[in-house]
């Protein structure tokens, strides 16, 4: 920390090493350390599979179309997501396409916008079944959430990280009907408008399947 000694003193443990905080392991094929996501947020699968929720969030954010992800699966017999769509990117597919809408929450809703992000997801799904150490973190089920996460409703960071134990406890229907094997779900959500206001929305999301490839994944140690 920059002139504060003390900080700086208080990272380091008894050797002088600094512990980042993140998390990685030694590929087996390179011997190359690799790093591949946040130690807080890694966990085990209930088959003991490694779930590092970063990693496929990273991969989804590489579609233009996704501005977040959340992914779950801490202790589930598997992946799922919420996905936000990218209003500017989206909304601009849709103009090319002669694709209506009004507003956020029906382009988010919109089948054909649902069946870009479903490819998205199985591209993904098809790198991450290819990672030994990591196939076991393809996304199963997923739905486009209705609403952007916003940090005036506390499921963002002013520097845009997701609040993921927010997120969870927030549409916690959502997630329960995901792992339900639901094919929608109606939910309320409060909102803050920019004025300060509070609001509720209601809608109807569709949840997907996602196709998923086999893979010999190895457990977490």
């Amino acid at each position: 920390y920059y002139k504060n000694p003390e900080s700086t003193a208080s990272t380091k443990d008894a050797e002088g090493w600094v512990a980042t905080g993140d998390a990685g392991f030694i590929e087996e094929s390179s011997g190359h350390l690799r790093i591949i996501d946040r130690a807080k947020d890694v966990g085990k699968m209930a088959d003991g599979r490694l779930f590092a929720p970063k990693y496929v969030e990273n991969k989804l954010k590489f579609y233009t179309s996704i501005l977040e992800a959340v992914v779950f699966g801490a202790g589930r017999e598997m992946c799922t997501a919420f996905i936000n769509i990218d209003l500017n990117a989206v909304g601009n597919w849709a103009e090319r396409n002669n694709i209506a809408y009004a507003s956020y929450q029906e382009l988010a809703g919109n089948p054909q916008v649902l069946d870009m992000i479903q490819a998205h997801i199985e591209e993904a799904n098809a790198s991450i079944a290819k990672d030994e150490m990591l196939s076991g973190c393809q996304i199963h089920r997923f739905l486009v959430l209705h609403k952007e996460l916003d940090a005036d409703d506390g499921e963002m960071t002013r520097t845009r990280k997701v609040r993921r134990n927010i997120v969870a406890e927030k549409f916690a229907d959502l997630i329960e009907a995901l792992y339900a094997g639901k094919t929608e779900q109606y939910t309320e959500t409060e909102v803050t408008y920019e004025d300060g206001r509070k609001g509720k929305i209601t809608a109807t999301l569709e949840i997907r399947d996602a196709k998923v490839w086999p893979t010999s994944g190895k457990a977490a140690a």
